[in-house]
């Protein structure tokens, strides 16, 4: 978890008093995200403050009973003479200085949970000229989670996650901490939960309404789109958690992010000594302090982020994985559970130099070590290498297996699977499964 940086706004909210469930800041989200995407200038965006407009009671109530004596009364002619040289404006409200400063005042709000009143602040800024296209995704976005937030039933089940989320997080596994509070709170509502089986007809759309699903029912914002950063924030006062968020169809191809080892990673990860030995020492040597290198490194990269992965079978069971993968990652290495291995292949990905030599990138492996509950000769636990992280076109995959994530999640730290079968009317679930999205709807349905 890491603290979102929203200038100086957590003095202003002290006197405030948060109510358990609301819109949670989308914050965090790339520490605005890591390179805030959805900063950058707009312009004249308008006043954030309440601006009622109190015209209608400075003009007093109409005098009915005596209406028609009045318009039998004649008309004075229009003195021409009388008229101001400038007509009389309306009062232009005071200016925000650009797309960032109101993003901050859309998280401070945020954090109080009032639905109606982040859907205000969209609403005065989804019509302004010249927002950029990460801006205007950004106003979007977060429009249809708060939409989806209107919903009775998602508010309530918000109320009870946050509250338990509040209560009772551990803040060293966040991950794992809302997958617990998210299933439990969905295991009592079935039509929330089922809603995770009608995503899985959802084609390619699937992965964008699980996310903003998911922000509804935490009230987080949403910052991201599915790629390298963070794509859901939640927002507390003193913390934030980070939320990368996927739904697969199934294990064994779940994208993690890009990643690649930096020239400098050496001198980050390990002391002048193992520097020295990882250039000097013995084949043995070099070999343990590379593969700890790489895997530092990855940890490093994906330090803040929280995985909530999800995939609904043929049965309609719905698996939820917590993983925060920065610290689980470091603490199975060193406890023997993950082995780290590197090669090169005929189609490993390479670089030609300025002087024309083929330099090789190495292909990463990173397989599960489950004991097989036999010994070696030499007495040692049996261990069985199986797939766990792949890395492909500069990308983690996370190829796992389900049985394997089921074993490394009674093995491994910050790391849970919750099952969710499904209770209800076979029947039932077949209109689910089938339950596919209509592009007549989306093309044709008449514009908000």
């Amino acid at each position: 978890m890491k603290n979102y940086v929203i200038e100086n706004w957590l003095e202003d909210l002290m006197e405030i008093e948060t109510p358990f469930a609301g819109g949670q800041p989308d914050a965090m989200a790339g520490q605005a995200p890591t390179t805030d995407p959805y900063g950058g200038p707009l312009g004249n965006i308008g006043n954030m403050g309440n601006t009622a407009d109190t015209s209608a009671q400075n003009m007093g109530d109409p005098d009915i009973a005596n209406q028609d004596q009045m318009q039998n009364q004649a008309e004075p002619e229009d003195d021409v003479n009388d008229d101001p040289m400038v007509p009389d404006m309306p009062e232009e409200k005071s200016e925000v200085k650009d797309f960032e400063s109101w993003k901050n005042d859309y998280l401070k709000e945020s954090i109080k949970g009032d639905t109606q009143k982040l859907i205000d602040m969209l609403s005065m800024v989804r019509d302004k000229k010249g927002l950029q296209p990460v801006q205007k995704k950004f106003v979007d976005d977060n429009w249809n989670v708060q939409l989806i937030r209107q919903n009775s039933n998602v508010d309530k089940a918000s109320k009870d996650i946050r509250r338990n989320i509040k209560d009772q997080l551990d803040r060293n596994n966040p991950a794992t901490s809302v997958v617990n509070h998210m299933s439990a709170v969905l295991e009592t509502d079935p039509i929330l939960n089922n809603i995770f089986i009608k995503l899985d007809g959802y084609g390619a759309l699937k992965g964008d309404l699980h996310r903003k699903y998911i922000a509804a029912l935490l009230g987080g914002v949403q910052v991201g789109a599915g790629g390298n950063t963070e794509d859901v924030v939640y927002n507390e006062r003193d913390y934030s958690i980070l939320l990368s968020t996927r739904f697969n169809y199934q294990w064994g191809e779940v994208m993690l992010g890009s990643w690649n080892m930096k020239e400098d990673d050496p001198d980050r990860h390990l002391a002048e000594p193992e520097k020295k030995r990882l250039e000097e020492g013995s084949p043995e040597e070099k070999d343990v302090l590379r593969r700890r290198v790489i895997l530092e490194s990855i940890v490093e990269q994906f330090e803040t982020r929280a995985f909530v992965v999800m995939v609904v079978d043929e049965t309609g069971t719905i698996y939820s994985l917590g993983w925060d993968i920065a610290g689980s990652l470091k603490t199975a290495y060193t406890d023997g559970r993950l082995i780290v291995k590197t090669s090169i292949a005929d189609n490993s990905d390479a670089m030609i130099t300025d002087e024309g030599e083929l330099v090789p990138f190495m292909d990463l492996d990173i397989y599960y070590a489950k004991e097989t509950g036999e010994q070696n000769e030499d007495g040692s636990p049996e261990v069985e290498e199986l797939p766990f992280i792949e890395k492909r076109n500069g990308m983690l995959f996370l190829i796992a297996e389900l049985k394997t994530i089921q074993e490394a999640a009674t093995s491994m730290q910050g790391i849970v699977l919750k099952e969710q079968p499904y209770n209800g009317n076979p029947s039932d679930l077949q209109v689910l499964q089938k339950c596919v999205y209509s592009s007549y709807d989306l093309l044709l349905k008449s514009c908000m």
